[in-house]
């Protein structure tokens, strides 16, 4: 069951000729790196993009938010596998 975080997060991001993905990210004074993206979807709020990444890491599920207006990342949800 995925709880709701809403918590500002740095992403590192790894750019390949299909597209841009999370490759690890820092939440909470810890690294998680990403095994898998699972789903990659987009919304719009007014003038604001923002694309949304379903990832995995060996035990956890987690969905990440990126807002292209402001350029910022956040960790939307997390569940434990």
């Amino acid at each position: 069951m995925y709880q709701s975080v809403n918590e500002p997060i740095n992403v590192i991001m790894a750019f390949k000729e299909t597209g841009a993905e999370p490759v690890m990210f820092k939440w909470g004074g810890r690294y998680y790196k990403v095994d898998r993206v699972n789903l990659v979807h987009t919304e719009r709020k007014g003038r604001n993009k923002m694309y949304i990444y379903s990832v995995t890491d060996k035990a956890n599920a987690f969905r990440l938010r990126f807002y292209t207006e402001t350029l910022k990342w956040e960790l939307e949800e997390m569940a434990i596998l």
